[in-house]
């Protein structure tokens, strides 16, 4: 625990204009409570939890308030990855060097995994050569998939590589994150990342022509996307439905979902969104002798 610990406690108390006695029943005694504030005492995990919830906080927010109102390094840099747009070279190779500057004064298992990924990323970007960024993905595999239970980061690591996998490997390597996401049903994080997960499956069967299985995917997360207020993955959920509905011969149907895509893109002004649906919606309803470009979406939160 930070040397501070039981301040921010204490700062948050009084804020709320709560009183020790009203913090601590239910979960230990005042006089225990007291000692806490004063950085005595430690709690133990699960009461530490208690506490908060009883003053309202969040562990995220609680971490924050403790850092003096910022994140560590190592959370502003995996905030930075995670919040990009896997299309973006510059902002990839940014993150990649501050990643490695950071791996050079203190290795990272997560950290090392996100830099593979930041390769993995630029080689496909740059050089559009499969292969070249499979060797990067693959170090990240090769560590993940001897595990039995994935993780929410886990998974969030995963669906940034998941299209650089062969279309086979990818579906079942989706389908695995999808079935560790089910115990975590109604928590927020876990059905936004679903989400993601299930778009970016969506477009891999897209291109391999396997049409029924997409836009399974797609029905799927329109709801939650609605639910969470989503709107770039809602946007590009309609299109790439739109897409399928086209390729099926359902023309004015396809029409009405692309027009729902662009409608909700110009309506919150996300203008370099709309440029990548354009050249997603291009290559698949009009260039199809050219190479897949992937619309990949960040697994914001």
């Amino acid at each position: 625990m930070a040397k501070d610990f039981g301040d921010v406690l204490k700062e948050i108390r009084i804020d709320r204009g709560y009183s020790q006695q009203y913090v601590a029943e239910g979960i230990m005694g005042q006089s225990a409570y007291s000692k806490i504030e004063r950085n005595e005492i430690e709690p133990t995990f699960r009461k530490w939890l208690s506490i908060l919830e009883k003053l309202n906080v969040s562990v995220d927010e609680f971490r924050y308030i403790l850092n003096k109102e910022s994140l560590t390094t190592k959370e502003k840099l995996i905030n930075e990855f995670f919040s990009l747009n896997y299309n973006y070279l510059d902002d990839l190779k940014l993150v990649k060097d501050e990643i490695d500057a950071y791996l050079e004064e203190d290795e990272d298992f997560l950290l090392r995994n996100i830099y593979y990924a930041c390769e993995s990323l630029i080689a496909l970007n740059t050089t559009q050569n499969v292969e070249e960024a499979q060797l990067f993905a693959k170090k990240i595999w090769e560590r993940l998939e001897k595990f039995d239970r994935w993780y929410l980061l886990d998974i969030r690591l995963i669906n940034t590589i998941l299209f650089i996998f062969p279309i086979d490997v990818a579906v079942n390597i989706g389908e695995r994150a999808t079935e560790q996401l089910i115990p975590y049903h109604n928590l927020k994080e876990a059905e936004v990342l679903l989400i993601n997960v299930n778009i970016n499956l969506s477009v891999l069967l897209i291109d391999d022509k396997k049409y029924s299985e997409a836009l399974s995917y797609l029905e799927k997360v329109i709801p939650l996307c609605k639910k969470y207020q989503k709107y770039n993955q809602l946007a590009i959920a309609y299109s790439r439905k739109g897409i399928i509905l086209h390729k099926t011969g359902k023309m004015d149907e396809g029409s009405e979902c692309i027009r729902k895509a662009y409608a909700i893109l110009n309506a919150i002004e996300d203008t370099k969104l709309i440029s990548e649906l354009e050249k997603e919606l291009s290559y698949y309803l009009d260039m199809e002798d050219k190479g897949p470009l992937q619309l990949e979406i960040s697994p914001q939160e």
